[in-house]
C-alpha cells in the first residue's frame, strides 16, 4: 500500500517537446568543434568498446562509455548530435515531473501552477545559453548528469508513495552515482532533496541517506577512478584571487541568461587581484540573496529553494577549483533552473492568465529563433570562431582558434590574419607563434 500521496498527475506538455526539437533540428548536421577532437575524434579510448575498457579507471568513465556508444555506431557527427538532442528532451520531460514538487504559494490555484511549471520548462528547453550542452558534443558532460540526476531526485522524491520505497530509493543511489561517473558536480545533487516538499518528510533518514552516498563517491573516484592526483596538484591562482574572480564569472553568467543573442563559447573574463566597486557590489548582492533567502525562508521557500539550487550547483567549479576558464555556459545548464525558478514563480504572481499565456507563446516563439540562430554559429568551426571574436574581440585564444579553423580548411591569407590578431592582444602566445610559423612554411614549401 502507498505510504504517501504523489502530486497530481497533469497531460504532459507535447507542444513544448516538438518545440524544442523544432528549434534543435538544425544542430544535427553541425561538425565537431575544439574540445571535440581532444576527447572524442583524436581519442581511442571511447572508438571501441575495448578501448574504452582498458581506459575504464579514469575520469567521466559513464561518460566515456556513450561516446565510445556513439563513435562505434558509425554515424558520426550527426549520431552524436542526435544522442545529445534524445538527452536534452528526457532532461525536459523530467523535470515536467520533478517540478511538482519546487516549493511554491500554498495560496495558488491549479491554473498558476501548470502555468509556472510551463514558463519553467520553456526556459530550461528554449533558452539558447543551453546549446553549449546539446549542440556543442563535449557538452554532453553536463545533459547526461542532469539525466542521471534529475532521474535520481525524482525516485527519491516518489519512493515513499509506493509499496516497497526501498526500490525507488535504491534506484535513486544507482542514478546519483551514474550522474557521478557523467560529472563531478553531482555529489552536490541529492542535497536539493532537503529543501523540496517531498524531501522534508524523511530528514533523518534522507541525511543518513546522503552520508551514505557521499562517503561511496568519494571512495568510488578517489580510490577507484584516480581523482586523487586532482588534490595534488598546485593551485594555478591563489585562494582569494580564485575566489573574486569565480564570483565575477557567476555574475557573468547570470548576465548571459539576458542576452541570448551574445552567448559566447570562449568569454573573455579577467583574473581579479584586488578588491574593486564591482566585486564590492558582488558581494554585497550575493549576500543580501542570501540574508532575505534565510528570513523570508517560510513566506518564500520558493525563493530559498531556487537559490540553494543555483548556488549548490554551481559552488563545486566556482569557488575552490582553480579552473583553466572562469566560466563556461554549459554550467548553467542544471543550475539555471533555480534562477528561472524564482523568475516564472515571481511572474506569475505578478500577472493575469491572459498576461501569462501570453508569456508563454512569446517565450516559445522567442526560444526557436534565438537557439536555432545560435545552432548555426555551431554549423562548422569558422562559423563558431568568427561569432566568438565578436564577442571577445580581445581574447588571443579565440583568434588563434579562428586562424587555425582557416588554415584547416585551406584558406591561409583569413588564417595568417587571425594570427596576427592574436599575437597582437598576446605577443608571447607561443601557440599562436607556432601556428604562423607552420602556416609560413607551408605557404613556402607547399
Amino acid at each position: 500500500m502507498a505510504t504517501a500521496s504523489l502530486p497530481a498527475r497533469e497531460a504532459w506538455p507535447v507542444w513544448l517537446l516538438a518545440a524544442t526539437a523544432l528549434a534543435y533540428l538544425n544542430a544535427l548536421p553541425a561538425a565537431f568543434q575544439f574540445d571535440d577532437y581532444n576527447i572524442i575524434v583524436d581519442n581511442p579510448s571511447v572508438h571501441s568498446l575495448a578501448g574504452w575498457w582498458q581506459q575504464v579507471f579514469t575520469l567521466r568513465p559513464l561518460l566515456k562509455l556513450g561516446y565510445a556508444l556513439n563513435w562505434s555506431s558509425g554515424f558520426g557527427a550527426f549520431g552524436f548530435h542526435a544522442v545529445n538532442l534524445l538527452l536534452h528532451l528526457a532532461n525536459v520531460a523530467l523535470l515536467w515531473r520533478l517540478s511538482a514538487h519546487f516549493p511554491r504559494p500554498d495560496n495558488w490555484n491549479q491554473e498558476q501552477n501548470r502555468h509556472a511549471r510551463l514558463l519553467l520548462l520553456l526556459l530550461f528547453a528554449l533558452h539558447p545559453i543551453q546549446s553549449e550542452s546539446v549542440t556543442y558534443v563535449s557538452g554532453r558532460s553536463m545533459s547526461q548528469m542532469a539525466l542521471f540526476s534529475l532521474a535520481g531526485l525524482l525516485c527519491w522524491l516518489e519512493a515513499a508513495a509506493h509499496s516497497r520505497p526501498w526500490r525507488w530509493r535504491g534506484a535513486a543511489l544507482l542514478c546519483f552515482t551514474a550522474a557521478v561517473l557523467s560529472k563531478e558536480v553531482a555529489l552536490a545533487i541529492p542535497l536539493l532533496l532537503f529543501p523540496m516538499r517531498g524531501g522534508r518528510r524523511d530528514t533523518f533518514l534522507l541525511a543518513s541517506f546522503l552520508a551514505g552516498f557521499l562517503v561511496m563517491a568519494a571512495l568510488l573516484l578517489f580510490l577507484a577512478f584516480g581523482y586523487q592526483r586532482l588534490l595534488s596538484e598546485p593551485l594555478a591562482r591563489g585562494l582569494g584571487v580564485n575566489l573574486a574572480s569565480e564570483l565575477n564569472a557567476v555574475f557573468y553568467l547570470l548576465g548571459q541568461l539576458l542576452h541570448p543573442h551574445a552567448l559566447n563559447i570562449d568569454p573573455d573574463l579577467p583574473e581579479l587581484h584586488g578588491f574593486s566597486p564591482l566585486l564590492g557590489l558582488q558581494l554585497t548582492l550575493l549576500a543580501s540573496a542570501l540574508v532575505l533567502a534565510w528570513r523570508q525562508r517560510r513566506q518564500w521557500p520558493w525563493f530559498a529553494f531556487g537559490l540553494a539550487w543555483f548556488l549548490l550547483l554551481l559552488l563545486p567549479t566556482h569557488s575552490l577549483i582553480p579552473r583553466l576558464d572562469l566560466a563556461s555556459e554549459r554550467h548553467l545548464y542544471l543550475a539555471g533552473i533555480g534562477v528561472y525558478w524564482i523568475a516564472v514563480v515571481t511572474l506569475t504572481g505578478l500577472l493575469s492568465a491572459r498576461f501569462r499565456a501570453g508569456l508563454l507563446l512569446l517565450l516559445a516563439l522567442a526560444g526557436i529563433g534565438f537557439t536555432a540562430a545560435r545552432n548555426v554559429d555551431y554549423q562548422n568551426e569558422i562559423s563558431l570562431w568568427q561569432a566568438t571574436v565578436m564577442q571577445s574581440p580581445g581574447k588571443a585564444r579565440a583568434w588563434n582558434n579562428l586562424g587555425y579553423a582557416y588554415r584547416l580548411a585551406g584558406q591561409f591569407p583569413e588564417a595568417r590574419a587571425a594570427y596576427r590578431e592574436a599575437l597582437r592582444h598576446d605577443s608571447g602566445y607561443r601557440r599562436a607563434q607556432a601556428n604562423l610559423r607552420e602556416l609560413n612554411t607551408l605557404a613556402t614549401h607547399p
